[in-house]
């Protein structure tokens, strides 16, 4: 499930493009390029976005990026080659490989003080690990967190990518006093949104699986009482 805000004109595209890929391209090839996208998009941001040749290397990378994520599963479905368990663990980690290549390359941009891009990393990770733990309460992995998925970051990454370039003295400006950079003190502004908002899903999914054991609960107890 994928409840971004881009999934529906999103799932349209793929719908549409799934019957176009060549089939000696198989899932396991896109899922490669989709790693391919990643280290790109990555050199592209290590390089400081700092030419038109690192900006066309984040949009071609997270371009590409999508492309071999997004269509490495649709394809395995339409061809009926689905491997769901395994596809699930290897599609996870391969999400977990693109997210620390762009944050690495990020980092090494220099765009950011040092531990910023790793502690977005980590409170990403720490809603996308509710996001799995959530499957025993509903049974459903939702790729998005809220309205914001992965495909929902990249734009965002390319957006990003493209102010840099237009406008870097506005973003790596340094702000008075603080010793922080104005793009420093917007990603510590998101870093500190995701804690909020890393609070609220967890209670909410706290109590959404205080009620799922209290109904697993009855069910045991009539289940008990049948066989008596």
């Amino acid at each position: 499930m994928n409840g971004g805000w881009l999934a529906k004109p999103e799932a349209r595209l793929l719908d549409a493009m799934v019957h176009h890929v060549p089939a000696r391209i198989g899932p396991d090839t896109l899922t490669g390029i989709g790693i391919f996208g990643a280290a790109l998009g990555a050199a592209g941001f290590a390089l400081g976005v700092s030419s038109l040749f690192s900006l066309l290397l984040v949009f071609l990378g997270f371009g590409l990026n999508w492309l071999g994520d997004s269509l490495d599963g649709k394809v395995a479905r339409h061809r009926r080659i689905e491997r769901k368990v395994q596809g699930f663990v290897l599609d996870n980690g391969v999400d977990l490989i693109s997210y620390t290549l762009v944050t690495v390359g990020f980092a090494a941009s220099g765009l950011v003080s040092l531990p910023i891009p790793f502690l977005l990393l980590a409170l990403y990770m720490l809603l996308s690990n509710l996001a799995l733990a959530r499957m025993l309460i509903t049974g459903v992995h939702n790729l998005a967190i809220d309205t914001v998925g992965t495909t929902e970051l990249r734009v965002c990454f390319m957006l990003l990518a493209t102010l840099l370039y237009l406008l870097p003295g506005v973003f790596l400006a340094m702000v008075p006093g603080l010793g922080l950079s104005v793009l420093d003190g917007l990603s510590l502004l998101w870093a500190g949104i995701m804690l909020v908002n890393f609070g609220f899903v967890l209670r909410r999914d706290i109590r959404a699986a205080g009620l799922a054991d209290q109904r697993q609960a009855r069910a045991d107890a009539r289940a008990e009482e049948n066989d008596a």
